[in-house]
Order: structure tokens, then sequence, then C-alpha cells
């Protein structure tokens, strides 16, 4: 929801530099951001470019003007003429942010998105903004901390944006390219949380907010499946990422993706892996 904030005075506004925050020999600035009041961040423009995500909580985004309600998994692509702030909404907010220059943001036009009217050079109002998967999450924040352990230099640059870039679109193209609604969309996202898994069908219809037998058709429609295994498939597919970058007792994942039993957890792995949890487990942490 978005409501219109009363104009601002270009006193208000504070001009963040770019020099601010990077020496001579540094291209970009990166790191998390943690906005636990009203008063953590005053409201501002900058001479550069800004690409963040929200990897904790919920709050507020001040933006030209706008007032937007934010939470984790938000993706936002700050324009250097855009005047912004946060809040948090009193639980905390912790963001990932990339700073780098408008010389850079230039480049990559010119190199990759001649034609293109997204991302950093969208000419809407608001910048681009989007919802993104808690696996792309994970993906970005882990590649994010790789890059702040070496020299911020162009190569460095580079690699990370591209990197996000390329991820950015992949998975764009995986939302646009199926006929899914844009309500069952929200609601898959949404659901991929434990406290969601454990209840099953009964959270899933209710994040849908439509009757069960309608989404049924619509999810038959759109992926060739049953509500149940669908929701199954969302179940095993965040199993395994806990079998992968956790230590979680396999019990205790099952019980937490909200399987009856560990024999019903077996079997449906088993039918989308092909092997036991433990094995997939051994396999996939040995080659990480």
């Amino acid at each position: 929801m978005k409501h219109l904030l009363p104009p601002q005075q270009p006193s208000d506004t504070k001009i963040f530099k770019f020099s601010d925050f990077c020496s001579n020999d540094e291209v970009f600035h990166i790191g998390r951001v943690h906005i636990s009041t009203r008063k953590d961040l005053s409201y501002h423009s900058h001479n550069y470019a800004e690409l963040l995500w929200i990897e904790e909580g919920e709050g507020i985004h001040y933006i030209n003007g706008h007032k937007i309600n934010i939470q984790k998994n938000e993706m936002i692509m700050i324009r250097p003429q855009d005047k912004h702030s946060f809040s948090s909404n009193g639980k905390g907010l912790v963001i990932l942010n990339i700073a780098f220059s408008k010389q850079t943001l230039d480049y990559l036009r010119s190199r990759y998105f001649m034609q293109s009217n997204l991302y950093f050079w969208s000419t809407n109002k608001l910048p681009f903004h989007i919802t993104i998967s808690d696996k792309l999450l994970k993906r970005f924040s882990s590649r994010a901390e790789e890059a702040m352990k070496f020299k911020r230099n162009n190569i460095q640059l580079d690699s990370l944006l591209l990197f996000i870039f390329r991820n950015l679109q992949e998975y764009e193209s995986e939302i646009n390219n199926t006929q899914a609604p844009a309500w069952l969309l929200a609601a898959i996202r949404k659901f991929n949380q434990a406290n969601h898994l454990r209840e099953g069908n009964s959270a899933f219809v209710s994040l849908c907010d439509r009757n069960s037998d309608y989404i049924n058709r619509v999810i038959k429609t759109c992926y060739q499946q049953t509500l149940t295994d669908f929701v199954n498939d969302i179940r095993i597919n965040y199993a395994a990422n806990q079998l992968i970058l956790t230590n979680m007792p396999i019990k205790s994942i099952a019980h937490t993706c909200g399987f009856s039993s560990l024999a019903a957890f077996y079997k449906q792995f088993n039918i989308r892996h092909k092997q036991t949890p433990l094995e997939y487990r051994r396999l996939h942490q040995a080659i990480v």
C-alpha cells in the first residue's frame, strides 16, 4: 500500500556523497544496516546508485514522497535522483546494501541495458522494487558476504553486480513464463516459511484468500498438480535446502516442514529426489 507523504522541504533532505563512504581506492561500498527506530536514517538523496534487499524484519520505506511498507525478501534499486529513508516498525530492519558510482551505472547501461527501462533505468516515479524468493535472498546475501572479504575494486564490483542481474533475470523469466496469477505467486513466496509449512494446505489456502476448490483448479491449470502435491513440493524443496545448509536433525526438518511422521517425509522426499534425505545430505554437503 502506498500513501502520499506531505511534500518534503529542501532543508529536510540531506545529500550523501559517494566519497563519504569510500576511500580513493574503493569503487563500491557494501554493508549491512540495522534500523531499529524512526530516527536511525535521515531523509536523503545521493550522487550514487544503491542496490539493497531486506534480510530481516519489517518497516517503512519513505521514497520520493511516498510511504511504502517493506519486509524481508524485498529488493529495491535506488537511483541517484531518488530521495528516501527507512524506519522500522519496532521489530528491527536489516538491510544489505551496495552503493556504487553513477559512472558504473552508465557503463552497465551502455554494455548490457541499452534499451532497457527496468531496474535502475526505470522512468517511473518510484524505483524498481521486487519480491525475491528465500532461496534467491540467501544466494545474494552469501555472494555479497564473499565480496566483503576482497578489495573493493572494479573486478569485484562487476562480478557481484553481474551475478545479481543474471540471477534476477532468470528469476523474473521463471515467474513471467508461468500462467499463474499474481495472487498465487504471492502466496507461494509467503508460504515458504516454517510456520506456514507446518500447517500445510490450510495455511496455503489462507494465504491465497480464495476458495480451496478454486485454488485447486488454478494450480492444476498452471502446474498440472493437485493442491496437496504442490504444497508437498514446496515442503520438500524447503527440506532439501535445510539438509544442505544446516546440521538440523532429519526428524526436526520433517517436523518443521509439517510431515506427520518420518516415514511420510521419507516417502515424499524419495518420490522427488530418488534417494533418502540422509543420502541427499551426504552427497550435497560433501560437494559444498
